[in-house]
């Protein structure tokens, strides 16, 4: 008996705010002025100690919305007692503004910065449809990560763990606020019992509520630390991890899958080729994350490109031979859509996604009913202007589930039909609005000095620097 999910799970559950992309406007903005040299334009937006880009880089100049969808599980009782499928009807969004800090800043010598996230989430009732102590009946995780450790024991062994789960809270759903399933939590009896076992088959247990993102609000040390470059030497390197906790690869995942690279999301390397990808490294899933350029796009009247995710994001290999890294067990992989993130979520089978597993084989969808169409504020897209690199508008949009399968020794699991439980939707929004920019399109957002000859005589190069005086705004 043991419940992998019961400590840990709620602090590794997918929140791609948490991980979230940011929108760093401004950051990496160019001087527009005649006969400025590209070096000395680069020398300007790299991230070093007292810059602009460093002070912008530490403080956000954009605010930052997570919107939190939650799935309210409608006939539970039905799907135990009959296998009838089941309804999960989306509800929400629950928004919250988020504020980003960044702890433990660290310079190397060899270009590069470490630094820890803290992300501080408020909750905005006026944004919100819903209240937090909105009720929503949802899977009992820790009941359903415990049963599936034991799927692979002897029957006889399934049956005695039954018997204590019947006895000690297990259900196979329960109804909670809002509040309780995400940041409170809620006091578990099967956690709670679990917690008081001297069982060295059990790991420990720190806690006896159980929360989606229980403990993560203000957290300094969910994250980890990061070691990005800083564009100076190579500007084309700005913003790519080098390290996450001191390591080039998560271990979660095998070969090129587990290999840390892309960026946090908050600072993209200038100059970017058309066709180049945006890769962005995901704390909370553990994994990277890709998106594809598809096309020209104007944002307030500044020129840019559409990034976005695409069919083969959340592949096995079914469709890209490279994504077969991201298969768990390569004689049972996972059919294509859904990335299987139980490495991640310490052995729970947890499955990232599109939002209402868009691009995915439809055997997910059709183990439960109640999907809603995809509109645009579904997809998970980016806008960036691509010659300095800068987001001007995005939408994180993904969903995570859980599988669940039927189990004739496990009495909350005998009657039922193997389905996809989709949990939560997890989106993070931001954008750049009108007044800044006409500021980018006009002074580069007053982020870097707007830059006037003297002498109104255009320069010798190496006299450049004497002859420029800056003027901020």
């Amino acid at each position: 008996m043991c419940c992998r999910c019961c400590g840990v799970l709620q602090k590794k559950i997918w929140l791609f705010g948490s991980a979230t992309l940011f929108l760093i406007l401004g950051i990496v903005l160019t001087v527009w002025g005649p006969g400025l040299a590209d070096n000395f334009i680069d020398n300007m937006i790299v991230l070093k100690e007292g810059s602009t880009t460093f002070e912008k880089w530490t403080n956000i100049p954009v605010p930052v919305y997570m919107q939190m969808y939650m799935f309210n599980w409608t006939n539970g009782k039905e799907v135990q007692e009959s296998g009838v499928k089941p309804n999960f009807e989306r509800v929400g969004p629950y928004v919250f503004r988020e504020t980003d800090i960044k702890t433990n800043i660290t310079w190397h010598e060899n270009e590069t910065i470490s630094f820890t996230p803290q992300r501080i989430w408020h909750f905005e009732p006026k944004m919100s449809s819903g209240n937090l102590d909105d009720l929503v009946t949802a899977p009992h995780i820790p009941s359903l990560a415990a049963s599936n450790f034991m799927r692979k024991k002897s029957s006889f062994m399934k049956k005695i763990f039954s018997s204590i789960l019947n006895k000690n809270g297990g259900a196979l759903y329960q109804t909670h606020t809002v509040s309780e399933w995400l940041f409170d939590g809620f006091y578990d009896e099967f956690l709670a019992f679990a917690k008081k076992q001297n069982n060295s088959l059990i790991p420990p247990i720190p806690s006896d509520h159980f929360g989606f993102l229980l403990n993560r609000n203000g957290s300094s040390d969910y994250e980890g630390t990061f070691t990005i470059h800083t564009g100076q030497g190579n500007l084309r390197e700005m913003g790519e991890i080098k390290l996450w906790n001191g390591q080039s690869h998560t271990g979660y995942f095998s070969g090129e899958c587990g290999r840390i690279n892309g960026s946090t999301g908050e600072l993209f390397a200038p100059k970017r080729d058309p066709n180049e990808y945006v890769t962005v490294f995901s704390r909370d899933t553990c994994r990277i994350i890709n998106l594809m350029p598809i096309g020209k796009d104007t944002f307030r009247g500044i020129e840019a490109v559409h990034y976005e995710t695409h069919a083969e994001t959340f592949d096995n290999g079914a469709l890209n031979p490279d994504m077969k890294c991201y298969c768990q067990d390569p004689d049972n992989c996972h059919k294509t859509g859904a990335s299987d993130i139980s490495t991640c979520a310490e052995g729970v089978p947890m499955y990232l996604s599109h939002v209402e597993f868009r691009d995915a084989d439809p055997s997910y969808a059709n183990s439960t009913t109640g999907h809603k169409p995809i509109d645009e504020s579904d997809r998970f897209f980016i806008i960036m202007e691509p010659r300095l690199g800068i987001p001007l508008k995005m939408n994180v949009a993904i969903q995570v589930s859980l599988h669940v399968q039927p189990d004739k020794d496990i009495t909350i699991l005998q009657n039922i039909n193997e389905f996809y439980a989709p949990l939560f939707v997890g989106k993070t929004l931001g954008e750049v609005d009108a007044k800044l920019a006409t500021k980018i399109k006009t002074d580069g957002g007053g982020m870097l000095p707007v830059y006037t000859y003297k002498n109104k005589t255009k320069p010798d190069q190496h006299e450049l620097e004497e002859e420029l005086t800056p003027e901020y705004h």
